[in-house]
């Protein structure tokens, strides 16, 4: 095995790009969100909040991006007998829906979040913000 791997990395515009088109989704479908964007190490690395996103829309919407790119999965997988446990041994942990890992040629580079109103409407912004990339939810 190689001692380096080459990998790809998420850039500030990269995420902009799709904080905007996330944005523009939740304007046409008349919602309120927020929106975050996190990196392969799980920081966050953009996060916007909509002119009146509910409050707490903040603290969901960026433990779904923590997770999703964290467990490399979507938000929303562990069964329910796990999240409990998994929420209160690990802080940031969450099992609400709509966290999505950013893949490019098979690697989670990061992960998106939408949260704040309907999950129908949640998935739909996610799902403009991921294609304004070329991605999509797994």
């Amino acid at each position: 095995m190689a001692d380096f791997v080459t990998t790809h990395r998420l850039t500030h515009k990269a995420s902009l790009k799709m904080i905007e088109a996330g944005v523009a989704k939740a304007e046409a479908l008349g919602c309120k969100v927020s929106l975050a964007v996190a990196d392969q190490s799980c920081r966050l690395i953009s996060f916007l909040m909509m002119g009146g996103a509910r409050h707490f829309s903040i603290i969901t919407t960026q433990r779904k991006v923590i997770t999703a790119a964290s467990q490399r999965l979507p938000t929303g997988y562990a069964p329910e007998e796990n999240a409990l446990s998994m929420s209160v041994r690990v802080g940031d942990f969450t099992n609400v829906p709509v966290g999505f890992p950013i893949e490019v040629n098979g690697e989670v580079i990061g992960a998106f979040a939408a949260g704040g109103a309907k999950i129908e409407q949640d998935v739909e912004v996610a799902k403009a913000a991921l294609a304004a990339l070329g991605s999509s939810p797994q």
